[in-house]
């Protein structure tokens, strides 16, 4: 059973977890490498329960395009805190592919990471670090509100005279009160 955060709630899920020996048999809900996924995309989709690609840091996820639409979640793997390829993937499917369904960060990232990655597009998190869940169960919640980096997904506004610094909205509503 792995914690999953989503939208300010805690729950329970059970993903299997798919490698090169067992391939599409497993059954129930299913975690399958993209690269394992795309040797046999046909029949990790033709199987019992649900199916859910985990994008590796370097895979291309413009490769999964065409099945997108018959996937239960995209999980994007975020190999170490310091390894921002994560977030791009999460950027490239919600705003390059269109992609609404459910973006689920999974891996090493850190409390502070959970904002920017919602930002990016992340919509879930497996949560495996003890310290990450302890935070987030507390309430905290280390919101940045000044970015150097626009994005598609989040009502933002112009910050100062550079076009590419932006502010979050909910900063603009709170200083109004």
């Amino acid at each position: 059973m792995a914690t999953i955060y989503k939208d300010g709630g805690f729950a329970e899920e059970n993903w299997a977890r798919a490698d090169a020996e067992t391939g599409a048999a497993v059954q129930g809900d299913l975690l399958v490498a993209q690269t394992l996924f795309l040797a046999d995309a046909e029949g990790y989709l033709s199987r019992q329960g649900k199916t859910a690609i985990v994008v590796e840091a370097g895979d291309d996820v413009e490769d999964i395009l065409p099945y997108l639409g018959r996937l239960a979640l995209v999980a994007v793997d975020f190999p170490a805190f310091s390894d921002g390829r994560g977030f791009s993937a999460a950027r490239i499917l919600r705003e390059q592919f269109g992609y609404e369904g459910d973006i689920r960060a999974l891996g090493k990232y850190i409390l502070d990471q959970v904002p920017l990655a919602r930002r990016c597009g992340v919509t879930s998190f497996e949560i495996t670090k003890p310290e990450v869940l302890r935070a987030l169960k507390a309430g905290e919640w280390p919101e940045v509100t000044k970015y150097l980096q626009p994005v598609g997904t989040v009502a933002e506004i112009p910050e100062g005279t550079r076009p590419w610094a932006r502010r979050s909205q909910r900063e603009t509503a709170v200083a109004a009160e």
